[in-house]
């Protein structure tokens, strides 16, 4: 590492980035299923389609949740399952897959917010001012990559 990162530099944020990643992730995760029963990444899912209107394309909310679309089509399923977003062929072309909110899903995600946002205040906003919080969404949106998960 010594070699590709000359004097260490860096090497301590990127460290303290990954920590405080798995960790807050963790501790929302636990919390949320604690308390409304629902998964993180489902929320996540049911977040996304909410932010977009209520619907997607399959692959579009992949790329939103940072799922891989395996991983999504089985999510999705499960999902569907319970009631919570319906799957259906585009209209557009025939090809594609599109997932929407259901007034269930609408529901449970409404339910859940609360929870997931006081988590969010207790675990990450409390512990910074302003100043950090800005500095923080500066500094991470400069090193945001553009991806898609396959």
């Amino acid at each position: 590492m010594a070699n590709e990162l000359p004097g260490g530099r860096g090497l301590g944020a990127w460290r303290s980035l990954l920590r405080a990643h798995a960790t807050l992730m963790r501790q929302l995760e636990t919390d949320l299923e604690q308390q409304t029963g629902l998964a993180l990444a489902d929320y996540d899912v049911l977040a996304q389609l909410a932010i977009a209107g209520g619907e997607l394309r399959m692959m579009e909310l992949a790329n939103r949740a940072l799922i891989s679309r395996s991983g999504m089509t089985r999510r999705i399923a499960r999902l569907v399952d319970e009631g919570l977003v319906r799957r259906s062929e585009t209209t557009v072309d025939g090809r594609g897959v599109v997932v929407a909110l259901t007034d269930g899903g609408v529901a449970r995600l409404a339910e859940t917010l609360p929870a997931h946002a006081r988590g969010i205040a207790a675990y990450f906003v409390s512990r910074l001012d302003d100043q950090e919080l800005a500095l923080l969404e500066h500094a991470l949106g400069k090193v945001t990559v553009d991806c898609t998960f396959g």
